[in-house]
């Protein structure tokens, strides 16, 4: 969707920080090395617009944004702006799992955040598009907009399209699974290696409503992503178009002096937790929205989050505990289908205020999303389990609190013997080996 043209620009000067390298004769220096970077004469009146990006090689998520960060920068061009391509780190969460380098992934948020701050507060952009990708990298992005409360938008890579063998639509979670039944003899050696190299076919994040495809909806409904933008899949060139309207948005955005702090408001966060449950989103939005809300500094607890499921239903079947990927849920409409059935029964706030310039509700009247199709996406009335896909249990183990995923499981009570191990890779040993028996609990410390 793009931005509310008809809202008036701003009188002031759109340069809220930049004027520091770039005005008076004591920025002689700073402008010398900006004209050799390419910025021309009549280049220094204008705002300057960082756009952030985690894009590198070591993960298919990744690969999409240097495309998608051009048409953000063309986006910023034309809307009167002079953009600045950087980059932060990021690693791949399916690349580093089960053995130690797992232990880089919840850090590299930080990271992620850190680096964008630096360079932001170095350069002194005025704003910033932000792109990403891989699990962490998009709430990464997210705590910096709101650490430092610059007119910003969020921009995702997009999803993998699903992969398919025989009679199988394959997506990461195939490969996993399959690698235990090579291990407890249920598969063949060359049907593994089939599924391996079917199950990932493009560049984009992994299929199911796992954390990358489950931030990007939850950034879409905060308000800081463009709406209808989290689901096209990464090689579709609905894409391009959704980084070249953040673009444009994010110099509108200097022009209202829209900043994240007013966009990402305790509501705000409210309608995110509301999406991820009736999505059936990943546990890990309770750990990103967390530290997003704690650098906007709202004030949200796991209660909140237990509040909130109890009330909103989980509304979409999406792999890894249904039948669906993010293709299909684009498909049908994208998230806007979830958040126009949740903000018709109530349980949304439609006049949260948005990276558009207008309120939820009026986002979604413009776009007039179709209904849920009842497949992919139930209605209210008819829920796939009444209350929403992630709970907050408590006790000896966890005295203020555990986050578990119930969208996938009808089971209200497990007992079983504890397991446990200090490490990922310690514990896929023991299931390889075949050492793990039926009913056990798997406990695994220290990643964080």
């Amino acid at each position: 969707m793009p931005i509310d043209e008809s809202l008036p620009p701003a009188e002031r000067s759109l340069k809220i920080r930049s004027q520091d390298v770039t005005d008076g004769p004591r920025r002689a220096g700073a402008r010398a090395m900006l004209r050799a970077v390419g910025m021309r004469e009549e280049d220094f009146a204008k705002p300057q617009v960082g756009v952030a990006s985690t894009w590198n090689e070591v993960t298919p998520c990744n690969l999409p944004l240097k495309r998608l960060a051009e048409r953000a920068k063309q986006g910023v061009r034309v809307a009167g702006g002079f953009p600045f391509e950087f980059v932060a780190i990021s690693v791949s969460d399916g690349i580093s799992m089960g053995h130690e380098g797992m232990r880089a992934s919840l850090v590299s948020r930080e990271v992620i955040a850190d680096s964008v701050e630096t360079v932001m507060h170095a350069e002194r952009f005025d704003a910033f598009v932000g792109l990403a990708g891989c699990d962490k990298s998009l709430p990464g992005m997210l705590m910096a907009a709101a650490r430092l409360d610059l007119p910003m938008v969020f921009v995702y890579a997009g999803t993998i399209l699903p992969g398919h063998w025989r009679d199988q639509t394959l997506d990461i979670v195939s490969v996993f699974e399959a690698v235990g039944a090579n291990a407890a003899g249920e598969m063949d050696d060359e049907t593994l290696a089939q599924i391996e190299r079917n199950a990932c076919p493009t560049e984009g994040s992994c299929a199911g409503m796992f954390t990358a495809n489950t931030m990007a909806s939850v950034a879409e409904a905060l308000g800081m992503a463009l709406p209808a933008g989290a689901s096209a899949p990464a090689v579709d060139r609905r894409r391009d178009d959704v980084a070249f309207d953040s673009g444009r948005a994010v110099v509108q955005l200097l022009e209202l002096d829209l900043r994240p702090r007013t966009i990402m408001t305790k509501e705000a966060f409210e309608n995110a937790i509301s999406v991820s449950m009736a999505l059936g989103g990943s546990t890990n939005a309770v750990l990103h929205l967390l530290a997003i809300a704690s650098e906007a500094r709202v004030a949200l607890t796991v209660d909140d989050f237990d509040r909130i499921g109890r009330r909103v239903p989980h509304l979409a079947d999406m792999k890894p505990h249904g039948r669906f990927h993010m293709t299909d849920l684009d498909r049908i409409g994208g998230v806007p289908v979830v958040m126009q059935e949740l903000l018709d029964a109530g349980l949304l706030h439609g006049d949260c205020m948005t990276v558009t310039g207008r309120t939820v509700a009026e986002n979604l009247a413009l776009l007039r999303p179709p209904a849920p199709d009842g497949e992919v996406v139930r209605r209210v009335g008819q829920p796939i389990h009444a209350r929403g896909g992630t709970a907050v249990l408590r006790g000896s183990l966890a005295p203020d609190g555990a986050v578990v995923k119930i969208a996938g499981s009808d089971l209200s009570r497990f007992d079983g013997t504890a397991r446990v191990f200090d490490g990922e890779d310690g514990a896929m040993d023991a299931i390889l080996a075949g050492t793990i028996a039926p009913g056990t609990v798997l406990v695994i410390r220290y990643e964080g």
